[in-house]
């Protein structure tokens, strides 16, 4: 039987109920024997963005995903030099597993801008995309946004549904629920004092209060 490989890329600063919960969901609709998130390095798109030092996303991943069987915490990005950009770790993924069903994992956000990734094309022909709701961006919106030559490969999914193995390059939309939690809304409540437990893992609440992250430098 054909093995199934995800990939998720993220910055994961910090990793949260929004990245977990559809993640499990995209596992249990269509049986991924493994999931690798990849933490971003340098993500050109954030040049203006400092990130939490890799080495901390990278745990904060780690630690939410140790439950889960076949979810992977990778350090694909972290020494990486210069800008990181998806393709490039999804090409590696692609050598890594040459024979496996490979799909890419992203959020209707980012799908929604697809056209401005690097080597965009290379990409959805690298592997099939599974995209996750997002609150503020699905439905006609969705499509309209997406460029046209990729609106023939949209399949929509419900959760749980029998996905069978893809004839052709895919990308399927899973229409789960989406939960309304962004790494921003967790940054700016952990800065101003509000609890954050129920939007994070216990484990990288935990984490985020024994290293004090995301507290101005006065708190840090």
């Amino acid at each position: 039987m054909t093995q199934r490989i995800a990939v998720y890329g993220g910055s994961f600063d910090p990793f949260h109920t929004g990245h977990l919960v559809p993640t499990v969901r995209a596992q249990e609709t269509f049986k991924f024997d493994a999931v690798h998130f990849v933490p971003a390095g340098n993500p050109p798109h954030k040049q203006d963005e400092p990130l939490t030092p890799i080495t901390h996303r990278l745990s904060m991943v780690a630690l939410a995903t140790l439950p889960y069987e076949r979810f992977f915490a990778s350090d694909d990005e972290v020494f990486v030099k210069g800008p990181t950009y998806t393709v490039a770790t999804v090409r590696r993924y692609r050598e890594r597993f040459p024979r496996a069903l490979l799909y890419f994992l992203l959020g209707s956000d980012s799908f929604s801008q697809i056209a401005t990734w690097e080597s965009w094309r290379e990409l959805v022909n690298l592997a099939h995309l599974v995209v996750l709701h997002r609150a503020h961006i699905w439905g006609p919106e969705l499509r309209q946004r997406v460029p046209e030559e990729l609106r023939s490969r949209l399949v929509d999914v419900e959760p749980f549904a029998d996905v069978p193995d893809p004839t052709g390059q895919t990308v399927y939309l899973l229409n789960h629920d989406p939960f309304p939690v962004s790494a921003t809304d967790v940054r700016q409540r952990q800065r101003q004092g509000f609890p954050i437990r129920e939007l994070v893992p216990h484990e990288v609440n935990s984490y985020i209060e024994k290293y004090r992250l995301y507290r101005t430098d006065d708190e840090s």
